[in-house]
């Protein structure tokens, strides 16, 4: 049976997190003087179908991220064909994570643990897919692990998808060394120097109009909300070297997502390029795991 959102609480940070609909972080808020700050754009109850995932929220991105050019590649040399999951396109996208319910296995008042068991359907060979979702001191923090629970080795990839609010202007500061450009559909050819209007390293307002994939990260970045004195922290483990930035022009939402490999990165047109797809033997196990964390324009990012 699908489990319901749970809402986990620690001092006056909120997470709810829906099993049902694809282990989503729904919301991430704070409870403040003033009113509720939210950190992630929050899900609308009424929109919470696994086949058509809303843009808001948190969701784990797992056995890949992002798309898959054309739902096809070639791994151990074997030829596989995916179901085709963006909309109006061929690609698949974004993994099989966000579309499947959860199951819980461990809950508490600011902590809860995902499964998900994957019998193999769209990919080389089962697996099993653990997140973790905890609230503390150091703010949010996931932790996500996938174990190939299959005879042969398969390819793996991890990440999370947040979507955050705009509110009126955003600025970035993230040091990425390698921008991968799309050549179509978002799809690259291979990274390459970071022109300087890409360049956040300092600092600068997020551009519109990216789909873009960054490589290189060095792990840490920060959001600032100059207009209303509020940031949010993002901090990374090692696994987790690349970045997708979606800030599609007119929207509420802009999206920065930390990730281990490329776009497409199994069917990499740069195959001496640190892509980042694994391949997981069997019973092998790979994780990640990523800190949010709220401050205000008066306390240090770091």
């Amino acid at each position: 049976m699908p489990e319901h959102p749970i809402t986990l609480s620690h001092g006056s940070l909120r997470a709810e997190v829906d099993p049902a609909f694809g282990g989503r972080v729904t919301a991430f808020w704070s409870d403040a003087p003033d009113g509720r700050i939210d950190w992630l754009s929050p899900t609308p109850q009424a929109e919470r179908d696994v086949e058509r995932p809303h843009k808001a929220g948190m969701f784990p991105l797992v056995p890949f991220s992002n798309r898959i050019e054309n739902a096809r590649f070639r791994f151990a040399g074997q030829a596989f064909s995916l179901r085709a999951t963006e909309p109006a396109k061929e690609h698949a996208i974004h993994g099989h994570g966000c579309r499947a319910a959860w199951e819980v296995s461990e809950q508490g008042e600011r902590a809860v643990v995902l499964r998900l068991e994957h019998d193999g359907t769209d990919w080389p060979s089962p697996y099993a897919a653990e997140q973790t979702v905890t609230l503390g001191d150091a703010g949010l923090t996931v932790t996500l692990a996938m174990r190939n629970a299959g005879p042969v080795a398969i390819p793996a990839g991890l990440g999370w998808h947040p979507f955050l609010p705009v509110r009126g202007g955003v600025t970035l500061t993230s040091k990425f060394a390698t921008v991968w450009p799309a050549i179509r559909d978002s799809i690259p050819a291979g990274p390459v120097a970071l022109p300087g209007e890409l360049d956040f390293a300092e600092g600068r307002e997020l551009p519109s109009g990216l789909d873009t994939g960054f490589g290189g990260w060095d792990g840490e970045a920060t959001v600032l909300w100059p207009n209303e004195g509020i940031g949010l922290a993002f901090t990374a483990g090692a696994p987790l070297g690349h970045v997708i930035l979606y800030t599609p022009a007119g929207r509420d939402f802009f999206c920065l997502e930390p990730v281990t490999h490329a776009i497409n990165a199994i069917n990499s047109l740069a195959p001496d390029a640190p892509c980042g797809i694994r391949t997981l033997p069997r019973d092998g196990v790979f994780e990640a795991s990523l800190t949010l964390r709220p401050f205000s324009a008066g306390t240090a990012a770091d």
